[in-house]
């Protein structure tokens, strides 16, 4: 049987904003993040302007499409020309959009990402328009055996995936859950609901926020996050950690994958390529775990090599070529 995933999350217009007017500050701290600075009421030029598809939920819906998996995306766009752009690009790739909701008070999401120099991070200011409003159902349709679920930002998100991922997952479905912002602000709430999840996906500093927020003991090791994480309920536990690759726990041991042999250009899209590529390799390989964990770099890998979360997003033609090219062995 063929296996179809339902995308839920956010879509978003994105314009990418690369300047060689910007300092990169570091106070010091050894956890302070960097601060992307700018001189105060001045101008600043443009090295190079491009436009592009985003979005958790959109990201992830292509991602799985280009690699040969049924996907349809539940999402809520403006009724403007942005929305209609973002509906003919999932269409182009095969993405099921039945489910995409329009509003007609707000218009559709749009981020603005600038990027210093040749730097490969970023910093994304997003004007969540439409996608704040999505309607998230509370039950999905049996002919779905997968339910991938993105950041959402809705004030009574907990309630509305209680009720999803209990209905789901009393169905036969499997979620793979990458929370964001919002539920790691409640990280009661959002353990709670981890006994139903199959995948749960994390950077290295949402797990070791999450863990401290719950005051779990761990060291800053990843196998400590990694399996104090998977303690709490899900069935696999996905860690990534940029270029130092990314860890995969499940009942029986924890398993690693590195980078490949490419040079970053932009880090956008990433983290969504990257669970793109793991759920589109374990449904490929009849859930082989390794299989999942390269599709799932490959995938990452490709897009950084490109500015657009979209635009470097591997398929099944390109896919083996990518890691022939960039394999380190």
């Amino acid at each position: 049987m063929t296996q179809r995933v339902c995308v839920i999350g956010g879509a978003t217009w994105d314009v990418f904003f690369t300047t060689t007017q910007a300092d990169l500050i570091k106070d010091g701290r050894r956890d302070a993040k960097p601060v992307l600075a700018f001189p105060y009421g001045g101008k600043v030029d443009a090295a190079d302007i491009m436009y592009g598809f985003g979005g958790g939920a959109a990201n992830v819906a292509v991602g799985l499409a280009n690699l040969g998996v049924r996907a349809d995306i539940v999402t809520r766009i403006g009724q403007d020309w942005r929305g209609a752009e973002i509906i003919k690009n999932l269409h182009r790739s095969g993405v099921g959009t039945k489910q995409v909701q329009k509003d007609r008070q707000e218009k559709t999401a749009l981020a603005f990402i600038v990027t210093a120099g040749q730097g490969r991070d970023h910093v994304a200011f997003v004007a969540r328009g439409a996608s704040a409003n999505l309607n998230t159902p509370s039950k999905l349709s049996n002919r779905y055996q997968w339910c991938y679920f993105t950041a959402i930002t809705a004030k009574n998100w907990y309630v509305r995936l209680e009720k999803l991922f209990g209905s789901f997952s009393r169905q036969g479905g499997k979620i793979f859950w990458n929370p964001g912002a919002a539920q790691l602000a409640q990280p009661r709430k959002l353990v709670s609901l981890l006994p139903y999840v199959t995948v749960l996906d994390v950077n290295k500093d949402e797990a070791t926020l999450l863990l401290d927020k719950l005051r779990r003991k761990h060291t800053q090791s990843v196998s400590s996050l990694i399996m104090s994480l998977r303690a709490l309920g899900p069935k696999l536990v996905l860690v990534t950690c940029g270029d130092k690759g990314a860890y995969l726990a499940d009942s029986k041991q924890i398993r690693y994958q590195p980078v490949y042999n490419v040079k970053s250009i932009n880090t956008t899209g990433a983290g969504d390529a990257f669970g793109s590529g793991f759920l589109a390799g374990y449904i490929t390989s009849g859930s082989n775990l390794k299989v999942a964990m390269q599709w799932g770099m490959l995938n990452s890998n490709a897009v950084i090599m490109q500015v657009g979360a979209q635009k470097g997003l591997l398929n099944l033609r390109t896919v083996s070529n990518f890691q022939s090219t960039y394999d380190r062995t």
